[in-house]
């Protein structure tokens, strides 16, 4: 099995491993025992006053339990899809 070439900066390394497979060279490769930790930052969010026809809301309701999803996730999801059609420019990933 194939030993990874030697690396003059982690940027090669990173470019290397990004195109290349490595599992033929899996045996020759450190086993990393340190811990990262990884944080994720999450947007904050605003609550928002909605008044919905009743027969609207039913009806979102019913669609959220088939999907088996919290109504209100599903309120959020159509939003944003409809954002993105609308406003792409606007919408971060």
């Amino acid at each position: 099995m194939p030993k990874p070439p030697t690396f003059a900066s982690e940027q090669e390394a990173a470019e290397w491993f990004a195109t290349h497979d490595t599992a033929a060279s899996m045996d020759h490769l450190e086993e990393v025992t340190e811990k990262i930790r990884v944080t994720r930052s999450r947007p904050t969010k605003k609550p928002v006053g909605l008044r919905l026809r009743g027969d609207y809301l039913a009806a979102i309701k019913s669609v959220a339990e088939k999907k088996g999803i919290p109504y209100q996730i599903l309120i959020q999801m159509w939003l944003v899809e409809k954002l993105r059609q609308e406003a792409p420019e606007l919408i971060q990933p």
